[in-house]
């Protein structure tokens, strides 16, 4: 479900371990790079991803054979501004902006002095500004912005490059152009923010090569990128090399297959058939939510946001197609406060958070969902999402559940009560569905409390609790035992609570019971 986000582990941010944050030399060269990724109808016909299928390509062509210490690559951000009728699951203004803000916080407490935008969208150019100026005044971050204008790649309507897109996008989904099915709708558009509220549809024009203007993006990308890693870094002359040292030549992986259940793959057309057949109100919309944070000295931050696609993937597997089921796009950030004193964590404040989902809520309600299910990953969001979906509940009139992944019944019960963060139940999972991401070397064992310690105060799951940082109860990050987690584990529980979650889906899209 995560298509073609950034997954070279050397340059990832979402695939490096807290320890690895901790220890990278410091560099006034290095740079981190947040991706800006609008989604929509952009009237080219394709797919309502398009800015992440081509801009992550480029991205990692861009960085290849860049010392890892040199570079990363945080994850997308694709809730961004959404003004008008043809952009999906765009936030407020105010939202947006803290996004970018408390994402750069996390950036430079991990170290980093230069961050990247590299915003794709031609709705997000005014707000990357702002943004790039506030981070410098309020963190003294230095950050630099690259719109897609500067690769040759802007989507703007009154633009030149549309078909430049609209032939690398084809390029990379592997699919072409759909025929033009409806009219534009812009006015004033000679003024300063004019009207675009449907960009007026381009008919596929021929002889344009995408692969061809695909390697002249990323070659531009790639000395753009040089460029900001020399600013303001005098005697850095070693670590710019291998920016200034062309790429090897893009080679674009096989286009992900589109799936099946993923509203961001379908085209404005399909998207306009689904909602004009009046699909969605019998339908049950799925948003995954995890977190960017550490996971211990042996995981990657990322394991919350992988998990979301882990059970999406063998939830949707164990659905009968028949099952109206759609899965909107992940929200891949969440709340980590609690790990904040553990580098690589990217923590989003509880406002963000609620209008983030609020968000999401808007736009499947007004293209007829009337069932909403949150599939969360991360327990540090939970609070938040269950009162903004009684929120949801209320104010839009949608039917939600707050999905719970079933943790396995032979999980010992000093594990089960007090394994609760990258322990043995965690760290199965990911040996079974991305082995190459856990450095089993590294696991660890350490409990933030014993089921025969006195009294009844614990962390969590007793009468009294108490409000905890990571670092008050583990020195590595770790709550639980990941000495004892096996792949074989991890299948099977993966197996059995995917089928424990579909039974659940299937139940709520039958329920009806009032909102």
């Amino acid at each position: 479900m995560l298509h073609s986000r950034h997954t070279d582990p050397r340059t990832a941010w979402s695939h490096r371990t807290w320890e690895d944050f901790a220890t990278t030399p410091a560099s006034a060269t290095r740079i981190a790079i947040l991706p800006l990724h609008g989604i929509g109808d952009h009237g080219l016909g394709l797919p309502l991803r398009l800015e992440e299928a081509i801009s992550e390509p480029l991205i990692a062509a861009a960085v290849a054979g860049i010392d890892p210490a040199e570079v990363c690559v945080l994850p997308a951000l694709q809730q961004v501004l959404g003004p008008y009728a043809s952009c999906c699951f765009g936030v407020d203004p105010d939202t947006a902006h803290a996004l970018l803000l408390e994402v750069g916080a996390g950036v430079h407490a991990a170290g980093f002095r230069k961050l990247v935008l590299l915003n794709s969208s031609p709705w997000n150019v005014e707000l990357a500004a702002t943004a790039a100026l506030d981070l410098r005044a309020s963190l003294g971050l230095h950050t630099y912005v690259i719109h897609g204008s500067g690769l040759g790649l802007d989507l703007h309507p009154a633009g030149r490059d549309r078909a430049r897109v609209q032939a690398i996008g084809s390029t990379l989904l592997g699919v072409p152009p759909e025929a033009p099915f409806r009219d534009g709708d812009c006015a004033d558009v000679a003024l300063r923010p004019g009207y675009w509220n449907l960009p007026l549809p381009l008919p596929a024009p021929p002889g344009l090569a995408g692969g061809v203007i695909a390697i002249e993006a990323a070659a531009r990308l790639r000395g753009l990128l040089g460029e900001i890693a020399g600013h303001r870094t005098p005697g850095g002359e070693a670590a710019l090399a291998d920016w200034r040292r062309p790429a090897e030549g893009f080679r674009a992986a096989p286009p992900p297959a589109a799936s099946p259940r993923s509203l961001a793959d379908l085209t404005a057309r399909q998207l306009a058939t689904l909602t004009a057949s009046g699909g969605p109100a019998n339908a049950v919309a799925i948003v995954a939510t995890g977190a960017i944070e550490q996971h211990g000295p042996h995981l990657p931050v990322g394991v919350d946001a992988f998990l979301g696609e882990i059970w999406s993937s063998a939830l949707s597997a164990q659905l009968p197609p028949e099952a109206a089921v759609w899965f909107a796009p992940a929200m891949l950030l969440g709340k980590s406060s609690e790990h904040r004193d553990f580098p690589g964590t990217l923590s989003l404040s509880t406002r963000t958070l609620r209008h983030a989902l609020l968000a999401q809520a808007r736009q499947l309600h007004a293209w007829g969902f009337r069932r909403l299910a949150v599939l969360n990953t991360h327990g540090g969001n939970s609070a938040v999402l269950t009162y903004t979906l009684r929120e949801i509940q209320t104010t839009l009139g949608l039917r939600t559940a707050l999905l719970t992944v079933p943790t396995a019944a032979d999980l010992p019960a000093q594990e089960r009560i007090h394994g609760f963060h990258a322990g043995a139940w965690e760290t199965s999972l990911l040996l079974a569905a991305m082995p190459d991401l856990v450095r089993r070397e590294r696991a660890t064992s350490e409990y933030p409390a014993r089921l025969d310690d006195p009294g009844s105060l614990r962390p969590e799951k007793a009468p009294a609790t108490f409000a905890w940082l990571t670092s008050d109860l583990s020195r590595s990050g770790v709550m639980g035992d990941a000495t004892a987690a096996s792949a074989e584990s991890g299948k099977a529980w993966l197996e059995a609570g995917a089928k424990r979650l579909a039974e659940s889906i299937i139940g709520f899209a039958g329920s009806n019971a009032p909102a």
